[in-house]
């Protein structure tokens, strides 16, 4: 990757612009006492990805800190745009709608290994 920057902003409006290839997010909660990671696809309009079936943890967490992180790894090899190597990391703002979790996504990166 040589010269290219270690991250590039995106505007969260245009992140579903850039899902071509990436599989699955990995949602990040945190409890005030630890993490919790779940793999997730998510339903993308706009800013706001809409999650089903995150399980309990996830759904308690966001009760304790709404705070939350979303990590979309790497493309898989069938994308070759210029930056399918980078995972895109977003934070956000979520918010518990019956056993639905909603995350208002506030900003977000690509993100390469330094």
């Amino acid at each position: 990757m040589g010269d290219s920057p270690l991250s590039v902003k995106i505007e969260p409006t245009h992140i579903g612009e850039h899902l071509a290839g990436r599989e699955f997010v990995y949602l990040i909660t945190n409890s005030n006492e630890r993490s919790h990671v779940v793999a997730l696809r998510p339903v993308l309009t706009n800013n706001i990805a809409r999650f089903a079936n995150t399980g309990r943890t996830p759904l308690a967490n966001v009760a304790a800190n709404s705070s939350v992180t979303l990590t979309w790894p790497p493309c898989d090899s069938t994308q070759t745009h210029e930056h399918s190597k980078y995972s895109l990391v977003a934070d956000g703002v979520a918010t518990v709608e019956g056993e639905e979790l909603l995350v208002t996504i506030t900003n977000a990166v690509f993100h390469r290994p330094a």
